[in-house]
């Protein structure tokens, strides 16, 4: 039976130190006498007016199912109290056990609570089920990782990554640096947000500065200790969304209850994801939260640990409206029902034998292969983010094909490279990638995997590559699945860029590969029967609200034949919106431009520009951002400038200047 609900639409909720954190909350109108479990997610994104799609189709939703649903944002963000210093900090997480406990006491909660979160939300979902709060009993994350260093926005295999300086900009703009809104603050608003602004830290500084997977890093990764969690985990993903690898880890981890969820999704919540088909996302969730909050026996436990969608071959596009394919369920992961084929890389063919008489292969690929990648987390933008087709990449790297396959293979799981290689450089990096190549030798990138060679023992360390000494090095690619049809080839790419996914390695070397004892591991499932359908959702995603600008994007390369620099430049224009739950207007623009030659890796640049208007009739505020990073052999060099105004008038200015070391990449 569903329940009606009543909103609180602002209040303020007191921690033990006296900051004051803004929330938003759906539930039961009869919660108050009929106490019920609750739901949090913990954000910096502002539940006024920056996750406001999302929580109003989902939340008022789940509220009536009969749970209180509660939307907290942390300190220093929205009209929360406090100063944010960075991300996941200790702080943060007391703040989250706090604000469970809080929950726990209040007259319309039973005392059972959960947390829900994508990305950020996924993250601290994850990292507080660690520290183990009573009041907590079950998590659902989506979008999130296990490993901080290894598998977020910073560094990917050692390598680092040009969304750690995309990353701080648009989060900038996005949450960290906006106003507090009037209308909920009051008067003093303006001090509040000068105040805060003043002591915002540039955030890809110590991003920058700490290079290794060090304390840093191992700081709230909870593969530290998987052990530590004690609750049941539900982890959802897709295969569009950079932090896909956590489902996989988790499952296999933890020792708690754990169900994995992969489709065919941006970095989205299911019911509001794209490419198509889309999930019944709340309905799927009551199940989790029925059984674990309210300890109804609805059969969860009987049911397969992951289910995942199996996408069929598809020509390449930067957008996808609908992605064929199927769902297949597996009773655990690492799962009984896989396999896994090994290929031996012999003279740019894949072959199922080795030859120990293979010639040694040489690469050493122009700075710009790497430019038909898409971006690293699609869904965080607007448009064109698909990797587009890959033959100009797989021009400039190393090609190893299998013959036309006699039937159809399903890749399912994580392809990982074992590569033999000797570099003429001290520092290298080597991109592998798989991919369908059809008939008429277009070609489809499946997925993809990086390392800074410089790390070939670990990522805590950096040494410095010896020209006469033989490196044997394992790549692991993003997990994927994927039916590459018969009469299609198999192929793998192997790189010494991929930019502007990574930033270039100091120097611009050439690796040398011996095949005879290099080799890839593909993971396959010999059938494919649907076995779970889940509940589909074809509502349109739609706001309470007003479209006054419609969403723009233009992504396009410049070569410059006079310079020889390539550029890719992105232009994001999000659109002006009126919301009508806050009475606001919101108009957010940005442009990058992602420069490298392609004989240079030391004329790596990336800059990126943001402006934002908010507000209304009598209140009016903005923002302007500039950030801009280039390097030499031994340094990064990062400037910022952030200016935020009142009305037409600049309030606040402030400047960076930033010259960081080169110590790990």
């Amino acid at each position: 039976m569903m329940n009606d609900i009543v909103e609180i639409h602002h209040a303020m909720l007191p921690l033990p130190d006296g900051t004051q954190l803004a929330y938003r909350a759906w539930m039961p109108k009869d919660a108050s006498s009929e106490p019920v479990p609750a739901i949090l997610e913990f954000l910096p994104y502002r539940k006024n007016d920056g996750t406001i799609v999302r929580d109003e189709i989902t939340m008022p939703e789940t509220a009536a199912h009969g749970y209180a649903c509660i939307r907290v944002d942390l300190r220093g963000c929205g009209e929360s109290d406090g100063h944010m210093s960075d991300e996941y900090t200790a702080q943060e997480l007391q703040d989250g056990q706090d604000v469970l406990a809080w929950i726990a006491t209040q007259p319309w909660c039973d005392g059972n609570v959960g947390m829900v979160g994508i990305s950020w939300g996924g993250f601290n979902s994850l990292q507080i089920a660690a520290l183990n709060p009573p009041e907590l009993k079950a998590i659902i994350t989506q979008c999130s990782t296990d490993d901080r260093y290894r598998d977020d926005v910073h560094y990917m295999g050692g390598c680092l990554l040009n969304d750690n300086l995309d990353w701080a900009s648009f989060f900038w703009a996005y949450a960290q640096g906006r106003a507090p809104d009037k209308a909920l603050v009051g008067e003093n608003w303006k001090d509040q947000w000068l105040e805060r602004l003043e002591r915002m830290p540039l955030l890809a500084k110590p991003w920058l500065t700490e290079q290794l997977r060090n304390e840093y890093w191992q700081h709230a990764s909870v593969c530290e200790d998987y052990s530590a969690i004690k609750v049941p985990v539900y982890a959802m993903s897709g295969w569009a969304d950079n932090y896909r690898d956590t489902v996989f880890s988790l499952l296999k981890n933890l020792s708690v209850p754990c169900r994995g969820l992969v489709g065919p999704w941006a970095h989205k919540y299911p019911n509001i994801a794209y490419p198509n088909p889309k999930m019944d996302y709340v309905k799927e969730s009551v199940r989790w939260w029925d059984r674990w909050l309210k300890g109804i026996e609805n059969g969860l436990e009987d049911e397969p640990a992951l289910s995942y969608y199996l996408q069929d071959s598809v020509r390449a596009q930067t957008d996808y409206a609908h992605r064929p394919g199927q769902w297949i369920s597996e009773p655990c992961w690492p799962s009984p029902n896989t396999c896994s084929q090994r290929y031996f890389l012999n003279e740019k063919q894949l072959s199922a034998t080795a030859n120990p008489a293979a010639p040694l292969l040489s690469v050493s690929s122009p700075q710009t292969t790497g430019l038909n990648g898409g971006r690293l987390c699609v869904g965080i933008r607007q448009d064109m983010e698909q990797p587009a087709d890959q033959r100009a990449d797989d021009a400039g790297s190393l090609t190893f094909d299998t013959l036309p396959l006699t039937e159809d293979l399903a890749l399912a799981g994580q392809v990982v490279a074992t590569l033999s290689l000797r570099s003429d450089k001290p520092t290298a990096q080597v991109a592998v990638r798989v991919c369908d190549v059809h008939p008429d030798g277009s070609s489809t990138r499946i997925s993809v995997g990086v390392l800074n060679l410089n790390h070939s023992d670990n990522h805590a360390t950096f040494t410095q590559l010896d020209p006469d000494t033989w490196y044997s090095v394992e790549v692991a690619l993003k997990h994927v699945a994927y039916k590459v049809p018969q009469g299609h080839r198999l192929r793998i790419s192997i790189s010494t860029a991929y930019w502007p996914l990574i930033w270039p390695s100091a120097d611009h070397a050439t690796l040398t590969l011996n095949p005879a004892k290099s080799m890839i591991e593909v993971p396959y499932r010999e059938t494919w029967e649907t076995e779970f359908e889940p509940p589909v959702y074809d509502k349109p995603v739609s706001y309470d609200g007003e479209s006054l600008r419609a969403y723009d994007s233009q992504r396009m390369v410049h070569h410059d034949y006079k310079t020889g620099l390539v550029c890719l430049e992105t232009r994001d224009d999000f659109g002006r919106q009126h919301f009508n739950s806050c009475q606001t207007e919101i108009d957010m623009r940005m442009k990058q431009f992602q420069t490298i030659h392609p004989d240079d890796p030391l004329s790596a640049e990336s800059e990126l520009f943001y402006e934002l208007d908010m507000g209304r009739d009598g209140w009016w505020t903005g923002l302007t951002a500039h950030y801009h990073m280039h390097c030499d052999y031994d340094y990064f060099y990062i400037t910022a400038r952030w200016q935020a105004l009142e009305g037409e008038q600049v309030i606040f200015e402030k400047e960076f200047k930033e010259t960081i070391e080169r110590t790990g990449v």
